[in-house]
């Protein structure tokens, strides 16, 4: 296979892979209340399940995204994905809710394997265009996620919830066949060995330190509305559209992340998320101070949109400005991303028992506007001129 072949074979696989875990963690989703039920459980345990998956793909990320320059990358993946599908049939298998957990964690352990090398891999075979890829790999993952729920309804109304994770399973043998067949991709021998000593000049990156700042709060934005938003909109709808709210949120990453694809290649990072920044502020006030009905809806999409293409440019920001360490800055990126996932909602829960949701989810104006002031000052400084091309 010639190098041009073997780079547009190692895009395909990446992509398919990715597209595959939003499609998992969705399809996680929409089986907790069938494992309720199954498994006789309380809420409680249920309550473990996304921790158990947190910890395993930050303990992949950590591990390998910081190794990076020490690791044969395609042995990893595949790895990765071979323990991906193992996971995924045993899952289909599991006897116990305990066992289920367990499973759950392994799977999570063996995606991270793969998330922690994909984007330094991409990163060195289009060193030319980081962002356009990196927002076009989270469009696929915002397609596979989306599709994860539609999975779930179409199988558990003729078979049993384990034949979900029987067809996730079977999806990854292509994959990994398509794998074994590829030559080690090109330029990922250019990533540096990290050592402790290069924590400190890697975090003191204005670029860098910005990315991992900024991506606190957008993981803040999106954990509040994918574990609140139809709450929200239980107390502000009824009937069936409660139950699409999420979805309708969720369908805008994908062609946000396509437009998202575009933009980043053509505007400086920090003025385009500085423009974006602006617009999700003043959207999300518009969204919970005055609409209802279909402009609800309708701004709910709209911050989506926008929402979208943030953590994808934001680590291609992180990358462009130290692409030798690749690796760790995706690891920096995915932490900051998830601090704010693990305290986020939690906050709102609090103020919700405290007041109302309706006043809770008033916290996003807030969050958006200190992404604003985050963006601001980055656009100021020697970040400004950072861009994709």
């Amino acid at each position: 296979m010639d190098e041009k072949d073997n780079r547009k074979s190692w895009l395909i696989v990446i992509f398919l892979f990715v597209g595959l875990t939003g499609a998992m963690l969705q399809v996680r989703g929409a089986l907790v209340p069938t494992f309720e039920t199954h498994f006789q459980v309380n809420k409680s345990l249920l309550g473990l399940i996304t921790p158990v998956g947190t910890v395993g793909y930050l303990v992949a990320l950590l591990g390998l995204g910081s190794a990076s320059g020490r690791v044969n990358i395609r042995r990893f993946l595949l790895i990765g994905v071979a323990l991906t599908g193992l996971s995924l049939l045993l899952l289909g298998a599991a006897p116990s809710f305990l066992v289920l957990l367990a499973l759950i964690g392994m799977r999570s352990l063996s995606t991270g394997i793969f998330r922690a090398l994909d984007r330094p891999t991409l990163s060195h075979l289009y060193p030319e265009s980081r962002a356009r890829i990196f927002n076009l790999e989270e469009m696929t993952w915002a397609v596979g996620a989306t599709s994860g729920p539609i999975l779930v309804t179409a199988l558990l109304s003729q078979y049993s919830w384990r034949a979900t994770y029987l067809v996730l399973a079977a999806l990854t043998v292509p994959m990994l066949v398509l794998l074994w067949r590829l030559d080690t991709p090109t330029g990922t021998t250019n990533e540096r060995s990290f050592a402790r000593s290069d924590i400190r000049p890697l975090l003191s990156e204005p670029a860098v330190y910005g990315m991992l700042v900024a991506l606190i709060f957008v993981g803040s934005i999106e954990s509040i509305y994918f574990t609140w938003l139809t709450s929200y909109a239980n107390v502000t709808f009824s009937g069936w559209i409660t139950g699409i709210v999420l979805s309708i949120y969720l369908a805008a990453y994908v062609p946000g992340r396509l437009v998202f694809s575009r933009l980043s290649h053509r505007y400086s990072f920090t003025r385009l998320l500085l423009v974006t920044s602006i617009l999700l502020t003043a959207l999300t006030y518009i969204a919970f101070t005055g609409a209802n009905g279909y402009l609800l809806l309708g701004s709910i999409f709209g911050v989506g949109l926008l929402v979208s293409g943030m953590f994808p440019t934001l680590i291609s920001m992180g990358i462009e400005a130290v692409p030798s360490f690749s690796g760790p800055v995706n690891v920096v990126g995915n932490v900051a991303t998830q601090i704010g996932f693990f305290t986020a909602p939690a906050i709102v829960g609090v103020l919700a028992d405290a007041t109302s949701i309706g006043t809770a989810i008033l916290v996003q104006i807030g969050l958006a506007g200190l992404l604003t002031l985050v963006m601001l000052l980055l656009e100021l400084g020697p970040t400004g001129t950072a861009s994709a091309v």
